[in-house]
């Protein structure tokens, strides 16, 4: 009876161990970058011409996020 209670004890810890890894591993998922309106309709305009927009660009993540290159799409 006493190795049951062992064993048991041992499986309980390891549910336990188990559980909380996977909830801060959830909970540390790094940054994470969102962009608002990823397709802005910008309207009528010819060819050549300058076009200013702003994307609003936004870390929903946790951690610090690093930003290291942009290049058009």
């Amino acid at each position: 009876m006493h190795r049951k209670g062992i064993a048991i004890v041992s499986l309980l810890a390891l549910a336990a161990f188990l559980l909380l890894t996977s909830f801060a591993s959830a909970q540390q998922s790094g940054p994470k970058l969102m962009i608002r309106d990823k397709e802005p309709d910008l309207g009528d305009f010819y060819e050549g011409t300058d076009i200013d927009y702003a994307f609003t660009i936004r870390n929903t993540g946790i951690g610090e996020l690093h930003i290291l290159s942009v290049r058009p799409g």
